[in-house]
């Protein structure tokens, strides 16, 4: 499946999100085996198939969801080099 926002934009590690107006940070996205450097693969085990992607918050609380949704908004989108 391909992570995408509401309007279109790739989700990518990195990228500073709102999540129903709490702010953080995309730290996994399995879809494209995209991992932040405090976040490896080795320590997240995922099911056969796996999809979707973790929010970290500034909190430090994280979500974890299958795909998005209205709730979601990109605030600052991390381009790929």
């Amino acid at each position: 499946m391909d992570q995408r926002y509401e309007n279109g934009t790739e989700i990518r590690v990195g990228d500073e999100v709102s999540y129903n107006g709490q702010k953080g940070k995309i730290v996994i996205v399995v879809d494209r085996d995209e991992y932040a450097p405090s976040f490896p693969k080795s320590e997240w085990p995922l099911p056969d198939e796996p999809t979707g992607f973790m929010i970290e918050f500034t909190n430090g609380a994280r979500l974890f969801l299958d795909s998005s949704d209205e709730h979601l908004e990109v605030l600052s989108h991390r381009e790929v080099r």
